[in-house]
């Protein structure tokens, strides 16, 4: 299992007690929440200073994912 795939199930498993800060972002390591911050850029800079450029996961506390849906169907005209 990749890095990525324990830091989301560590997420979605520890979820019930991270949703007191929902909108603040989580910082996981491995199968460990380190610590959760208001910003985004704030939650990065600590993962950089702490881990360098080990892999660590950042994520925005949320009841439910976001789904976003992108395509690459460049089929139709562009309107001129």
């Amino acid at each position: 299992m990749s890095n990525l795939n324990i830091e989301l199930n560590t997420y979605r498993e520890k979820l019930p007690t991270l949703l007191g800060q929902i909108g603040k972002y989580a910082i996981v390591k491995g199968a460990e929440i380190v610590g959760v911050y208001d910003s985004y850029e704030d939650a990065l800079k600590f993962g950089y200073n702490k881990f360098g450029l080990e892999p660590f996961l950042v994520k925005r506390i949320a009841p439910a994912e976001q789904i976003s849906y992108f395509t690459r169907d460049f089929a139709q005209a562009c309107p001129a």
